[in-house]
C-alpha cells in the first residue's frame, strides 16, 4: 500500500509524508532507506512514527495542517474520527477502510 500511494504523489510531483501504523513501521522506513540510496533528495519522502498513545494526536496535526494537500488513508472504521478534521482542510481525501473500496472525495 505504501509504495501504490507513495509513488503516485511522487509522480504527481509531490513530496509524501508517510505514517505507518504504530506496530508495522519498519517498510516505511525501508522504503524511506532505499529512496534515499536511490537519490531521492531529503525531503521528498518523510516517516513519522510514533507509539500507540500519540497516534491519534500525531494523525490529528497531519490531517489538520494548512500546508497538506491531500490526504489517503488506510485502516479500520474506528479510525475514521481521526482523520474527520481533513475534510475542512484538505482538497482530496481517500479513504480506504480494511475489507471495503475506497471512498474519495
Amino acid at each position: 500500500m505504501i509504495t501504490r500511494k507513495a509513488g503516485a504523489a511522487l509522480a504527481a510531483g509531490c513530496t509524501c509524508v508517510i505514517k505507518p501504523a504504530e506496530d508495522t513501521p519498519l517498510t516505511a522506513l525501508a522504503l524511506a532507506k532505499l529512496a534515499a540510496d536511490a537519490g531521492v533528495p531529503p525531503g521528498v519522502i518523510n516517516v513519522v512514527t510514533c507509539d500507540r498513545p500519540n497516534a491519534p494526536a500525531v494523525g490529528r496535526l497531519l490531517c489538520e495542517h494548512p500546508l497538506v494537500a491531500g490526504i489517503s488513508f488506510t485502516g479500520t472504521t474506528t479510525h475514521q474520527q481521526v482523520v474527520q478534521g481533513a475534510w475542512e482542510f484538505c482538497t482530496h481525501i481517500t479513504f480506504t477502510f480494511t475489507g471495503t473500496p475506497s471512498l474519495q472525495r
